[in-house]
C-alpha cells in the first residue's frame, strides 16, 4: 500500500484529486451492447498494439466476435498480447480452434496466469480477476465485465449488468492512469506464474481463419464505424484525476490493498455507497464497514438472493446479513431484472471507485483486482442516478 495511506485529508487531495481537468477523459459504459461496440471500435481502429487481459474469455457468440476483431487486427500486423486466467483458459479456450488460430500469429502472444498443472494444484485458488483492454498506448477500457455472452452484446437471457470505464488520453503519453495500467501489465506479464506462448502460424487453422473473417464481415455490416470511429474526445467527459489501485500481482495470499485504500478514501466522507454483487466478510472487513458507518451514511446495494447469479456468494449473504446490519450500514437487496455484477464505491459527490473488486474475501485476499479512483463530479452524479434507480428497485433491509 502506498506510503501516503497514513496521512490526512491533504494527502487524499494530493494523491487522488485535482482542482483542474486532467488530460484523460472518460466514458461510463453500463449497457452490454454498448460495451461490445466500444471494444470493437478500440480493436478495429488499433494501429500498433493491443493488450487484452481478462478473467473469463469464452468462444461463445460475443466472445468469438472479440476473437474475430482481434484476428483482423493481427492480420494487419498489430502486436497483440492476451493475458488470461489459468482456470478459465483451460475450461473455455483450450478446445477453441478460433482461439488457437488467433494465438498462432507470430505477432500474437498469449500469457496464462497461474496455469492448471499437476505441480500447481495447490495454487489454483489464486486467480487473475482483472479485466482491461489497452490500445496503441492511447486509451484503455477497465471494469468488471468478462469477455463473453453474459456481459457483452444484445442477449436478453442469462446475462449480468456491469460497468466499464473507457479512458482516453488526449496528450502524448502523459495520461497518469494509462501509464499506471501499462506499468501494471508489464509487471504482471513478467511474473513467474505467467506462462507465455508465442505464435507460430499453421495451415491447419484455415477453416478457423475463414470462420472469423466471415464473422468480422458481418460485424462491419452491423456496426459500420468500428474501423473508422474517431470521436473519442467528443464522446467522453472531463475527469480531474484518475488513479489506478491494485491488489498485488503474485499468485499467492494478498495484502488487502484495495480495501485499505477504500477505507482511507472514506475516512472523512459524509456519504458512502457501496455497490457489490454480494458481501462475504471476515472480522477485519466488518471493522472497515463499521468504521465508515461511524462517521458517514453508509449504503450497501447488493443482489437479492433470488436475483443473484453467483449462488455461493448470494446465499452466503443470508448467513452474513445480521453482521452486515450490525455495522450500521443501510442494506438494499436489489430486485433488478438481471443480476448486477457491478463493483463501485461512491464517496460524497466527487470520487467514484470502479473496477473488479467484490466486497468478499476472495477479492480481498486471493485474487488480483483493479479499481479506478476517479475524481469527476459528472461521473459521480451519473453513477448516483443509477444507484438511486437500483435502490428504488430494492428491498431495504430493516
Amino acid at each position: 500500500i502506498c506510503a501516503c495511506l497514513v496521512g490526512s485529508e491533504m494527502c487524499i487531495r494530493d494523491r487522488f484529486t485535482s482542482e483542474t481537468a486532467g488530460v484523460e477523459r472518460i466514458c461510463c459504459i453500463d449497457d452490454n451492447e454498448e460495451a461490445l461496440l466500444w471494444r470493437l471500435r478500440m480493436i478495429g481502429t488499433a494501429k500498433e498494439s493491443i493488450v487484452l487481459s481478462t478473467f473469463d474469455l469464452r468462444a461463445d457468440d460475443n466472445g468469438t466476435k472479440i476473437l474475430a476483431a482481434l484476428n483482423c487486427a493481427a492480420a494487419r500486423g498489430v502486436k497483440i498480447q492476451l493475458l488470461i486466467d489459468g482456470i478459465y483458459q483451460q475450461l473455455f479456450l483450450a478446445g477453441s480452434s478460433d482461439f488457437q488460430a488467433l494465438a498462432s500469429y507470430e505477432n500474437v502472444e498469449v500469457g496464462v496466469y497461474n496455469p492448471v498443472t499437476p505441480v500447481n494444484l495447490f495454487k489454483v485458488n489464486y486467480r487473475m480477476h482483472d479485466k482491461y483492454l489497452i490500445v496503441d498506448e492511447k486509451m484503455y477500457l477497465l471494469g468488471g465485465r468478462n469477455s463473453n455472452d453474459i456481459f457483452l452484446g444484445n442477449q436478453t437471457k442469462g446475462i449480468n449488468e456491469d460497468r466499464d470505464i473507457l479512458v482516453y488520453d488526449t496528450s502524448e503519453g502523459q495520461g497518469e492512469s494509462l501509464n499506471q495500467l501499462e506499468d501494471y501489465f508489464h509487471k504482471i506479464w513478467k511474473e513467474s506464474c505467467v506462462s507465455i506462448k508465442n505464435g507460430k502460424q499453421s495451415s491447419r487453422y484455415t477453416d478457423a481463419y475463414r470462420h472469423m473473417e466471415e464473422i468480422y464481415i458481418s460485424l462491419l455490416k452491423r456496426y459500420n464505424d468500428i474501423e473508422t470511429y474517431s470521436a473519442w474526445e467528443k464522446d467522453t467527459i472531463e475527469a480531474n484525476k484518475i488513479t489506478l489501485i491494485n491488489n498485488g500481482i503474485e499468485a499467492g495470499r494478498k495484502t488487502p490493498q484495495v480495501l485499505q485504500t477504500i477505507q482511507y478514501l472514506t475516512e472523512n466522507a459524509d456519504h458512502v455507497i457501496i455497490q457489490t454483487p454480494y458481501v462475504i466478510c471476515n472480522g477485519y472487513m466488518y471493522d472497515v464497514l463499521q468504521g465508515i458507518s461511524d462517521h458517514a451514511k453508509l449504503q450497501i446495494v447488493l443482489n437479492a438472493v433470488e436475483k443473484g447469479s453467483n449462488p455461493w456468494g448470494c446465499t452466503d449473504y443470508l448467513n452474513q446479513k445480521k453482521k452486515i446490519l450490525e455495522t450500521g450500514a443501510d442494506v438494499y437487496e436489489l430486485m433488478n431484472d438481471y443480476p448486477v455484477h457491478t463493483k463501485a464505491v461512491l464517496i460524497n459527490d466527487r470520487l467514484s471507485v470502479v473496477g473488479s473488486y467484490n466486497l468478499d474475501m476472495r477479492s480481498t485476499y486471493l485474487d488480483t483486482e483493479l479499481m479506478l479512483v476517479i475524481d469527476s463530479e459528472k461521473l459521480n452524479q451519473q453513477i448516483h442516478e443509477t444507484e438511486s434507480d437500483y435502490m428504488e428497485k430494492s428491498k431495504e433491509v430493516l
